[in-house]
């Protein structure tokens, strides 16, 4: 296939030349770009599903790789420049180039290959949270928590400062086990019953001392407020007692100044 569309492309130059006088053909690197751009086209399939490995499978990046250094070749070259870019709007090997070059940024492959660690790291838990799944398979919530728990912060990690140019291989991988824990295996619905569970019986206890607190401050306040009732009562009887003694006092003291008048 690879050849006849070079056939093709060689005879439709050739007779450009023949025709306007071109410099003789001699670009064999726009034909090796077109080998390259059918190599990776045929590749796609192979590699977005189940799961995506555009950016990480070694043979697709070295096949875009070396495209994109053919492309640079074939545009340094002034004859391939005239025969091939400058021959009209309509640049099949530009369109060619530019659809690959919106593959890679769309796909934000270059974030893969910048962190090649980290996202080693992270396949490699993938892979350990997809064997727990398959071992446990009618009950994986618990035995497989702590490896979500770890693949669920590793993402986190990797989407930090990079939400908007997170490689596209991770971004599946993350979505395709979120939908299996909560979906497939409801694993979601029982940790957040859990937690449920867990905030309300917390909260319970941690409001404990605080009603502990406003019930001693109720109570106090009643006994104080039964103490002030008191103290007005206390007061009147013993005025009252003040008074019963003063006329029994002044009484004596009458006789006796009489008693004194008589004798005298």
């Amino acid at each position: 296939m690879v050849w006849k569309i070079s056939a093709l492309y060689a005879a439709i130059l050739v007779s450009f030349a023949i025709a306007d006088e071109l410099p003789p053909y001699n670009c064999d690197a726009v034909f090796k770009f077109e080998g390259q751009f059918e190599k990776i086209v045929a590749l796609i399939p192979f590699h977005v599903y189940p799961v995506y490995t555009i950016c990480t499978n070694v043979q697709f990046t070295k096949e875009y790789q070396t495209a994109m250094e053919l492309y640079a070749k074939a545009a340094a070259d002034p004859v391939c420049v005239q025969m091939n870019f400058k021959r009209s709007k309509v640049n099949l090997i530009d369109m060619m180039h530019d659809q690959l070059v919106a593959l890679w940024t769309t796909a934000n492959c270059q974030d893969c290959l910048d962190r090649a660690n980290q996202t080693r790291d992270f396949f490699a838990n993938f892979d350990a949270l997809d064997k727990c799944l398959v071992k446990h398979l009618h009950s994986p919530c618990d035995p497989c928590a702590d490896s979500y728990s770890s693949i669920q912060g590793q993402y986190e990690a990797l989407v930090k400062d990079h939400k908007d140019t997170l490689c596209v291989d991770v971004e599946d991988r993350m979505n395709q086990t979120r939908h299996r824990w909560s979906a497939e295996f409801n694993c979601a619905r029982n940790r957040q019953h859990s937690t449920t569970t867990f905030v309300v019986i917390a909260s319970v206890f941690c409001s404990l001392p605080v009603v502990f607190y406003v019930v001693m401050y109720v109570v106090t306040r009643a006994r104080e407020a039964r103490e002030r009732r008191r103290e007005p009562l206390l007061d009147d009887s013993s005025h009252a007692e003040g008074r019963q003694d003063v006329p029994a006092g002044s009484g004596s003291g009458s006789e006796s100044s009489s008693e004194l008048v008589t004798g005298s």
